[in-house]
């Protein structure tokens, strides 16, 4: 039978989302590669699939998030996939402004609000969290890596924003995009490979190779590994942290217990459905 979607973004990371509240959505790895792909298909970095899971202990709904890459690979985790599902969520009716709700995930119970909503464009925090710093001396291809768990593996590093090139054009991005393919490998399983420069006492600029995606727009849980391992390595104060990346930026505010939120827009895109 056709299978309806819908299509978010949130910080241009795309998202074609499948409603599995009341009955389950699955999809065999060649057909996800195929409704991915941006010539041939519909166009996204991943799949989301929403459902239902027994009440939480407030009595409140309590719903799960599965992901799924662009190359059929699982995810455990995605920050701007998880704020995607809250703009659904809103949108659906499921989740009213300031309501908080608990979204289960491969890497364990998170949870979103939704601060403002619109039809187009909602306000939405991810609670993500507590990142853990795993390796602050890691060094790979003759550089620095922070080595972090955002509840899906990461590795950081930092451009010295005082050397003439960290200052060019997309230094960043030229170096996720000639290191990243390798980097990805670097552990088993795969790591999510970032690049940043800290721009200021409480921003810094990011790129983001995705393992299983590859160069995306955005990176929410990169953008809460390199604030975790900015804070770490005293780079930028405790608070919020504004990250800008290619597709816009985002607030990530790690407290004093180290739990980490992240905070953006997310939008609706368009609905559609899928060919038997």
């Amino acid at each position: 039978m056709s299978q309806p979607f819908r299509k978010y973004q949130a910080l241009q990371n795309d998202y074609l989302l499948f409603d599995a509240l009341d009955a389950p959505v699955s999809f065999p790895p060649a057909q996800i590669v195929a409704m991915c792909h941006r010539r041939t298909g519909v166009g996204a970095d991943g799949i989301l699939i929403v459902g239902r899971a027994p009440g939480g202990a407030d009595g409140g709904d309590v719903y799960t998030m599965d992901i799924l890459n662009n190359d059929g690979s699982v995810a455990a985790m995605c920050g701007n996939g998880l704020r995607c599902v809250g703009k659904f969520l809103a949108d659906a009716g499921h989740l009213a402004p300031g309501d908080r709700r608990e979204v289960r995930t491969a890497s364990g119970p998170r949870h979103v609000t939704v601060l403002g909503h619109a039809p187009d464009v909602s306000q939405v925090v991810a609670g993500l969290g507590r990142p853990r710093v795993l390796d602050d001396a890691l060094t790979l291809n003759d550089l620095a890596f922070v080595r972090v768990d955002v509840g899906n593996p990461h590795i950081v590093h930092f451009l010295d924003p005082a050397a003439p090139r960290a200052y060019a054009p997309d230094w960043n991005r030229q170096l996720a995009l000639s290191l990243g393919p390798e980097l990805e490998h670097a552990f088993e399983g795969g790591v999510n490979v970032g690049f940043a420069v800290v721009t200021g006492p409480a921003e810094l600029d990011l790129v983001v190779w995705e393992r299983g995606a590859g160069f995306t727009q955005a990176c929410g849980t990169g953008a809460t590994a390199a604030v975790t391992a900015a804070l770490h390595l005293g780079l930028v104060p405790r608070g919020p942290v504004r990250v800008r990346q290619t597709g816009g930026d985002v607030t990530v505010t790690l407290d004093a217990d180290g739990a980490a939120t992240l905070d953006g827009p997310a939008h609706f895109v368009f609905a559609g459905t899928l060919p038997d």
